[in-house]
């Protein structure tokens, strides 16, 4: 059974990219247009992995990360940051208990990124 990625991105073009990416990589993918609608797709059945954005309407990838983090049923769950905005790094490296699993920079390089979702996704 393929792995399943949730991608939380309001920009409907990274979200196509990301689909695309993972689906050629033999993934299975759901999106999320912001962290209140994540938060819903959350509450089911569970992603063996979760891209984030940081910057979305409504919820920010910030308010969604710590919601996945206190949550027993999603704690667990890798997560890839995925920003254009580096500043944001320093949230995370100044909470390495709750930090993400990797944090990539905006534009992402496809080949080194779907390494490292592959290696995030091998113990899984």
């Amino acid at each position: 059974m393929p792995k399943k990625i949730l991608i939380v991105d309001d920009e409907e073009d990274m979200q196509i990219y990301l689909e695309t990416l993972f689906q050629k990589a033999g993934f299975e993918t759901d999106t999320a247009v912001n962290g209140e609608d994540a938060r819903v797709k959350l509450s089911g059945n569970p992603p063996d992995l979760i891209t984030l954005d940081i910057m979305m309407p409504k919820k920010s990838g910030l308010h969604l990360f710590k919601f996945i983090r206190e949550k027993k049923q999603t704690r667990d769950i890798p997560v890839a940051v995925v920003s254009g905005v580096t500043a944001h790094r320093d949230f995370f490296q100044d909470q390495p208990d709750i930090g993400p699993t990797i944090f990539i920079d905006k534009p992402i390089e496809p080949g080194t990124f779907l390494e490292q979702i592959k290696k995030l996704l091998a113990d899984r």
